[in-house]
């Protein structure tokens, strides 16, 4: 899992000193040496280095973009003035990048550079400029960019972005507006992301807002050692999307990715997107992420592993989270193209207003170079998660969870403890089975109606059931379980409100068994 010490060892913080705010480090700082069962040779270094760091970064030199030229009325360019002052500080060392409040920055493409706090006070705004006026970046040449869409593909097109830079944050407390910048493929000279980031590391945002994100609000490629903290998102598109990143934290955010018109939505995308695509034209994995204490509402996917699978994924957590709407899945996990998803926990989470609470699924589109090789999950845990209101209010749908393996991957090792699920229910019947999965049709729509009411679980193995809770606010007669294609399959101890004659269908199924007080009616059949 993610390893505080392993950024210690990296000399992680080391690098920092020239790049992130005297309060950011202080306080990390102080956390290690209070939290962690650290020794106390490791304390006391930490503590000497607390102290170096302070009297370091008290002689942080602060480049105001208006002494550069920066008109600051919303109206007028400030690109050259802003990437002036950002030059500047990086050829004299480093320091501090300011955008001072009460000004509303108009700007095209903003280029960041490494051991720079970019600090936009409260009150201050950076602006995207319109497009039309050749006011953004053109996108740089991708010989891989038939492996993932345009978006994922290019980066310089961007309101901000940077490419092999390291040490940087982003602070104060102001606004980051996409402006101009739009959510679609574009011409050059136009743009289409608010902050995209290829190969860096040691990033920190913290204490600042960004609405209109265009495509993506923030997208990170091969980026490592990152830290979002106290971020507001209100876009309309992806909020953050980790590509092939390493050691990151996502705490204390609110996430929205819901497009409006007139006040009513209407779409939106992926709130935090965990993927994996082949952009840098290499394969690189996704591991140690932390998402924690967030608040997400999203008009497509709230947490969601894919589409894009190249690399494997290991090691992630998501705990103490909120969802308020998904208009696909609320917890979404898929292995599109030869990734090997591993080690992954979902922990003490409430979602309101989704479409498919949970939702797993192994398809072969393999949008990959040769060699191809269809993807895998496994040892996934779901412990005390809560899903209530369970419908698309976007798009009017509502699906069954579900956990659908290849017929040549299964899926492995899925524990459930501690799950509620409160579904609209209303179905009558439903089809015996559900379609192979699709290279195609990888969301929740694409299965159709399910079987069963509450799970449908098929080419799976070793799953485990404890204290699952499944009711409806309308009769169903749906069987609440159906497995099919499964190797051992226990239920334990299940709470089930249902009109279904009977509450299990075992299709092609070995290994069944109940624990427990609560027995369900069980029906054993092949097709």
């Amino acid at each position: 899992m993610f390893r505080v010490e392993t950024l210690v060892k990296n000399h992680y913080f080391f690098t920092l000193i020239v790049s992130i705010g005297l309060n950011q480090i202080i306080f990390v700082t102080l956390n290690l040496i209070i939290t962690y069962n650290f020794s106390i040779m490791k304390k006391i270094s930490l503590t000497a280095l607390l102290i170096i760091i302070t009297i370091t970064l008290f002689a942080q030199k602060t480049y105001n973009i208006k002494d550069f030229g920066a008109i600051g009325n919303g109206t007028s360019l400030d690109t050259k003035a802003i990437n002036e002052a950002i030059t500047q500080c990086s050829l004299e060392g480093g320091g501090i990048v300011l955008f001072p409040k009460g000004n509303i920055f108009l700007t095209g493409s903003i280029h960041l550079l490494s051991n720079i706090e970019y600090c936009i006070e409260k009150g201050a705004v950076i602006k995207g400029a319109p497009n039309g006026i050749n006011a953004y970046d053109i996108p740089e040449e991708n010989q891989w960019s038939a492996y993932q869409d345009f978006g994922h593909s290019f980066y310089r097109n961007s309101l901000i972005w940077g490419e092999n830079i390291e040490n940087i944050s982003f602070t104060g407390g102001g606004e980051i507006n996409g402006g101009g910048i739009t959510r679609k493929v574009v011409k050059p000279g136009d743009g289409n992301k608010a902050i995209a980031l290829k190969l860096c590391k040691n990033i920190l945002f913290e204490n600042i807002t960004v609405i209109n994100g265009g495509w993506f609000a923030f997208i990170l490629n091969g980026c490592s050692d990152i830290k979002f903290n106290r971020i507001k998102i209100n876009t309309v598109r992806d909020g953050i999307d980790l590509m092939s990143c390493s050691n990151v934290v996502i705490s204390n955010s609110e996430i929205s990715s819901i497009r409006q018109d007139n006040g009513k939505a209407v779409g939106g995308d992926d709130a935090i997107g965990i993927k994996s695509d082949y952009a840098l034209g290499k394969t690189l994995s996704s591991e140690n992420i932390l998402i924690e204490n967030c608040v997400i509402s999203s008009g497509c996917n709230a947490i969601q592993f894919g589409s894009e699978t190249v690399g494997d994924f290991k090691n992630i957590r998501v705990e103490n989270c909120v969802i308020n709407g998904a208009d696909k899945a609320g917890l979404g996990i898929t292995s599109n193209d030869g990734s090997v998803i591993d080690n992954v926990l979902f922990k003490n989470i409430i979602m309101t207003k989704v479409s498919t609470p949970i939702f797993m699924y192994v398809s072969d589109r393999l949008r990959t170079p040769d060699p191809k090789k269809i993807g895998k999950i496994k040892n996934i845990t779901i412990e005390n998660v809560a899903a209530y209101d369970c419908y698309g209010y976007i798009k009017n749908e509502n699906f069954t969870s579900t956990i659908s393996g290849h017929k040549n991957s299964s899926i492995d090792n899925v524990k459930i403890k501690n799950l509620t699920i409160v579904y609209k229910g209303g179905v009558e019947k439903g089809p015996l089975q559900c379609p192979e999965n699709s290279p195609t049709k990888y969301t929740p729509k694409g299965l159709g109606v399910r079987p069963a009411s509450g799970f449908y679980i098929r080419n799976a193995k070793n799953i485990l059931m404890s204290q699952i809770a499944i009711s409806f606010e309308k009769p169903d007669y749906r069987p609440p379980f159906v497995f099919d294609t499964v190797d051992s399959l226990i239920i334990s101890d299940p709470t089930i409100s249902s009109n279904a004659l009977i509450d299990v269908e075992l299709i092609n199924t070995n290994g069944f068994s109940q624990t427990g007080v609560n027995k369900l009616k069980v029906n054993i059949s092949e097709l």
